[in-house]
């Protein structure tokens, strides 16, 4: 069994030991417990960039972070953030290994496509897939495939 984190982890709940200064960010995912509609994203733990900038290296606020969607963020809104459920998924090393997982991870649960009962409302908040342009040496861990195969059961 594997230990929660003892980071504060604000609103977020994760099921295994995270340290925050040895990975580049986090994929997530965002369950709302009335409609169970998701969003799944990612979030760097650090400002980065140019390192000229002041906020280089700088810690983000992700303790608070609730996504980049509109209608999640209306939605959150409307039921109150006591409604949604805020996982971590896994950690990732390098920019390349979570922007790759991110987009694999939308794909392969089907974001954009599908619709919860009524036929209409889409299951997933997501709207769009972000361009991947580079290659990357870091791949979806088996945390993140079985996250994917759970998620899919729940529809």
């Amino acid at each position: 069994m594997t230990k929660p984190s003892k980071v504060d982890l604000g609103h977020w709940s994760c099921c295994f030991e995270l340290d925050p200064v040895k990975s580049f960010g986090f994929l997530y995912c965002i369950q709302n417990k009335l409609t169970n509609q998701f969003y799944v994203g990612k979030k760097q733990w650090r400002h980065m960039g140019k390192k000229s900038s002041k906020h280089y290296g700088k810690e983000m606020a992700w303790r608070n972070y609730t996504g980049s969607s509109t209608h999640l963020n209306n939605d959150i809104e409307k039921y109150g953030k006591e409604n949604f459920k805020f996982t971590i998924i896994d950690t990732y090393n390098s920019k390349g290994g979570l922007y790759y997982t991110e987009a694999f991870t939308q794909m392969l649960v089907e974001c954009m496509t599908t619709y919860l009962e009524d036929g209409k409302t889409p299951r997933w908040y997501n709207r769009q897939i972000a361009a991947i342009r580079f290659v990357t040496k870091e791949t979806p861990t088996e945390r993140t495939r079985n996250f994917i195969r759970n998620v899919k059961r729940r529809y």
